[in-house]
């Protein structure tokens, strides 16, 4: 332990360094594929601002229970170019998934096609029934 401390001492403007590349790196991560947002401020964005809501889950988890008015689209199919996926560039879209984190790529993928209000339900539908919310079934 004397030996980490000696080290960190001596090279203390490495170890600044390092802290402050991870942590632009954890800043960026966490920026990627769309703005995170939580169960309340997506159900402002469904009510306020008519968002289409994209759930990437499978349609058997979809038919078991979504947030009313999605849409279930495969994450492989989501992109401009689908007739199902019925988003303007400049329209509010909330991707939805399982848990949060597998919709940054598809968030990701939206915004380098131009797409500029992509938004990602954090927690995924498990967050949306942890805030309380309710769900309809297909």
């Amino acid at each position: 332990m004397d030996k980490f401390l000696i080290f960190l001492v001596d090279n203390y403007v490495a170890v600044l360094l390092l802290f402050f590349l991870l942590s632009a790196l954890i800043i960026y991560e966490s920026r990627k594929g769309g703005k995170k947002i939580d169960a309340s401020e997506a159900t402002r964005i469904i009510n306020k601002e008519n968002a289409l809501v994209v759930d990437l889950r499978t349609s058997v988890e979809f038919n078991l229970g979504t947030i009313s008015g999605a849409v279930n689209l495969e994450p492989d199919s989501v992109d401009k170019d689908n007739s199902l996926f019925k988003a303007n560039q400049r329209d509010h879209i909330v991707l939805v998934c399982k848990l949060g984190s597998s919709s940054s790529a598809v968030g990701g993928r939206l915004i380098k096609q131009g797409f500029e209000n992509v938004n990602i339900l954090s927690g995924g539908i498990q967050g949306w029934v942890q805030a309380g919310l309710p769900l309809i079934k297909q």
